[in-house]
């Protein structure tokens, strides 16, 4: 048989999530041939000769006068929506950082553009794949889900805090949570100018949901509380959990070699990207979820502007 072709992947924008999470996977990964572009040329001189990349770019545009298979953006959120854009536009895959636009409006048209070119759109949600966490759609409904993630000393813009941040906890509980949002409260605290701390809460079907961010704790954490009738799994910074039933605790894990990205999902959310790369379809209500987590960040920030 005939070897597959190589997938021409480029990666654009090569800040710090790109250097400690993207360049590693896709670099080792069988069958992808990466492609580098930033604006940078002395960033993109040194990761091109660390990763051994010989095609690289300093423009979106000249990239896509090349025609990669897809595009992976790692830009900063507000060129999110020019980069995206320019993309899909020409019918290359997608795959952006969350969050898609730092706006429910942005956000839309990107998905309304994707659906019309029918060209793939992915964002990059990695706690829906941390093992620990996606293990949980295994079990029973929920009938009470917590998920918190604290911060120390990091008050912020509120719409960056939101939307850069904030989704991970809204988006992740939306898909643990398996049904329509209903019945959204939101409760902050500024400090000044800033967001110190958000509180949500909602109801999906049976299930209470609550959520929140303090960014001004006295420590950087993240706990996830997922309760079934007569059981109860803990997960604490994604790596590590436990669950209890009839009083009896087990400890869950990972091997001592079990590299983070893996324990954290990038490892599988790059699996699924690449699948969709060679033509599996996401879930046919895929883009419909990301639209919806954006859709409940917009109004935890209807809900700041309110009081």
């Amino acid at each position: 048989m005939p070897d597959t072709p190589h997938l021409r992947i480029a990666l654009v924008g090569l800040g710090d999530i790109a250097e400690k999470a993207y360049l590693p996977l896709m670099t080792s990964r069988g069958g992808v041939k990466p492609i580098l572009c930033t604006r940078d040329e002395a960033t993109l001189t040194r990761l091109a000769k660390q990763y051994r990349v010989e095609e690289t770019y300093t423009s979106v545009n000249d990239l896509v006068k090349h025609r990669p298979d897809a595009a992976m953006v790692h830009a900063a959120t507000s060129a999110h929506a020019g980069i995206v854009a320019s993309l899909l536009e020409e019918g290359i895959p997608v795959f952006v950082d969350k969050p898609l636009c730092d706006s429910l409006v942005a956000s839309k048209k990107l998905i309304n553009l994707a659906r019309r070119k029918r060209t793939p759109l992915f964002v990059g949600f990695n706690r829906r794949y941390a093992p620990l966490i996606h293990s949980l759609l295994g079990k029973d409904a929920a009938i009470q889900l917590n998920w918190h993630k604290n911060r120390v000393d990091m008050a912020g813009e509120p719409r960056s805090f939101v939307y850069d941040d904030f989704i991970h906890v809204v988006d992740s509980l939306r898909v643990l949570g398996r049904g329509p949002v209903e019945e959204l409260r939101v409760h902050t605290r500024m400090r000044g100018d800033l967001l110190a701390s958000v509180q949500v809460r909602w109801r999906q079907g049976e299930c209470l949901v609550t959520g929140g961010m303090n960014r001004v704790s006295g420590r950087t954490e993240e706990r996830v509380e997922y309760y079934t009738a007569g059981h109860k799994w803990e997960i604490v910074e994604l790596h590590e959990g436990y669950h209890y039933h009839k009083d009896r605790t087990e400890h869950l894990g990972f091997g001592n070699w079990t590299p983070t990205l893996e324990k954290r999902g990038f490892v599988a959310m790059i699996d699924h990207w690449l699948r969709v790369v060679r033509g599996q379809p996401p879930p046919a209500n895929y883009l419909d979820g990301v639209l919806e987590s954006h859709r409940i960040c917009e109004e935890v920030l209807g809900a700041l502007d309110d009081g």
